[in-house]
Order: C-alpha cells, then sequence, then structure tokens
C-alpha cells in the first residue's frame, strides 16, 4: 500500500536527482543555527529565527500563536521563496520543525511543499553529499500572495464550541505522561481536553525513541493501523494539538500523507489551554 498523498513525501533519492532544477529549493529546519553550519545538505539555506515560528511579543518573545502576516513575509524573503518555487524541508529532529514549516506555507496558501523523508540523518545515511558552506537565498522575481487558510487552523473559542461535537475529533499527539497529567510542562493546570483521542506523534516514524538514528515514516498500513487503534478515521473534522503545535503540525502532515483531510491544528495547544481558567481539562 502507497501513500495516498505520497507527492509531498520524498526520498534521498529524489532530491539528489532533483535539486538541480531552479525552482527547487532547499530549507535545513534546525533547533539551533550551529547545526546547519557544521554541515548540511549542499545548497540548503537555513531556516532564521525560532523553529516554532510564533509570532513575536514586543519584546521579541514567542506567543502562542502562529507568527503574523509580515512577520512571516519576511521569512519568505530571508529564505528566497517566491510563487513559482517547490520547496523541500529538513530537519535532524524527526522532522518535527521541517513540518511545523510545511503547516505555516500551508497555513498562508502556500502549498509546494515537500518533506525529506527521514531527515538530515537519512541524507547521510544515503551517503549522499554535505556542505559546510552557507548558501545564499535566491532571488525572488514573483513573490508569494500570503492568504491564510482558516480550514487548517482553530481557535481556543473555536475549540471550546466544538470538543463535544459528534462530528469532531480532537487528537492530542503528545507524550503518555503529558496526556496523563502526570508532566506539566510549566503549565498551570495539566490533563487533556475532555474526550480527546491519543496518539503519539513520534510513534508513526521508524525508530520513534532513538533521536540519533533515521526516523522516516512507517509503511501506510502501519500508520493506518495505529490511526484507526487510536480511534482516527471516518469523516469526521480532525483537531490536532500538543504543547505548542509542532508536533499537531507533524501530524497534521502524517494526516494528509495518508489522505485524511486537512486537519485543523490548534495553535495555541496546551500552551494556552492549559494556562487559562475557563477551560476544561481531565
Amino acid at each position: 500500500m502507497a501513500y495516498p498523498n505520497s507527492d509531498i513525501l520524498v526520498s534521498p533519492q529524489w532530491l539528489d536527482e532533483n535539486k538541480e532544477n531552479d525552482k527547487l529549493l532547499i530549507v535545513d529546519c534546525p533547533w539551533e543555527y550551529y547545526s546547519y553550519t557544521r554541515a548540511h545538505i549542499p545548497g540548503a539555506v537555513c531556516r532564521p529565527g525560532h523553529p516554532y515560528i510564533k509570532e513575536l511579543d514586543e519584546k521579541g518573545g514567542q506567543t502562542v500563536l502562529v507568527a503574523n502576516e509580515a512577520e512571516f513575509q519576511k521569512l519568505l524573503s530571508d529564505l528566497g521563496i517566491g510563487a513559482d518555487s517547490t520547496v523541500v524541508v529538513y530537519d535532524d529532529w524527526g522532522s518535527l520543525f521541517a513540518t511545523r514549516l510545511w503547516w505555516v506555507l500551508s497555513y498562508y496558501g502556500f502549498n509546494n511543499v515537500k518533506l525529506l523523508d527521514g531527515g538530515w540523518q537519512n541524507w547521510v545515511a544515503s551517503g549522499f553529499p554535505v556542505s559546510f558552506a552557507a548558501s545564499k537565498p535566491k532571488e525572488i522575481t514573483n513573490p508569494v500572495s500570503l492568504r491564510a487558510n482558516p480550514d487548517v487552523i482553530i481557535t481556543i473559542d473555536e475549540l471550546l464550541e466544538k470538543y463535544e461535537d459528534p462530528a469532531w475529533q480532537v487528537l492530542d499527539v503528545r507524550s503518555d505522561d503529558e496526556y496523563q497529567g502526570r508532566a506539566a510542562h510549566g503549565n498551570k493546570r495539566t490533563g487533556h481536553v475532555p474526550g480527546a483521542l491519543h496518539l503519539e506523534w513520534n510513534q508513526l516514524l521508524e525508530n520513534s525513541k532513538d533521536g540519533e538514528a533515521v526516523r522516516k515514516f512507517k509503511s501506510a498500513e502501519e500508520i493506518e493501523a495505529l490511526l484507526r487503534a487510536a480511534g482516527v478515521g471516518g469523516s469526521k473534522n480532525m483537531v490536532t494539538y500538543c504543547q505548542a503545535a509542532v508536533r499537531a503540525t507533524f501530524t497534521a502532515f502524517a494526516l494528509e500523507l495518508m489522505g485524511h483531510n486537512p486537519a485543523k491544528v490548534y495553535d495555541g495547544s496546551m500552551a494556552e489551554w492549559a494556562n487559562r481558567d475557563d477551560t476544561p481539562l481531565e
């Protein structure tokens, strides 16, 4: 069984064969810049800033919600992403930060994005060359016109209205300890959205707990079985959340890979929900 939407996931072999395409832009999505400077895929540009790509407050700190239009337009300019670009994203964190950029691009209406399966580790393990020289972003001749897509995001007020609706499914993709309320992550309260299904994000990857291994997506059959076991399926509307909506956007990518309708990511996630007094937890 192939992934129903396999076009959004590419192998190192595909990337090597297509790397000379003038419209192809490879983006390294590190946790910290030194990972990029140490070594990266030849020709890749480094995504600047924090990997969560959240809106900044007056002091320049991260808020809980996605970067605003002006901030993201600057990021596109810094990366050299134009309307005619084909973007391939990767990282060395099990694709967490690469899929976060994939989702923010999708949220702002840019959908020509592919993920390198297995990320940096898979590229190196496949024997392809690496580079130590920073790449300059390409000149943009056709800028992206940003248009926020409400179909892929849900606000706290909307979730408060929908979480008990039988036409909706809410999927918590945090660890067991977070879901069960044994880990607070600095939140005022612990637990999960009442009735939320649970499937930890990394269960969808091979070598799920080994950060140094190649963590490619499991087969379509294995992923579908995991989703079914968690109760995910049917024609219901899906919401994903975690602590900061990074694992949630990874899972939104996996659901799209498997041909599901676009999930709505709760971008505030538990960083918002568990620190308010008017939101239920169980």
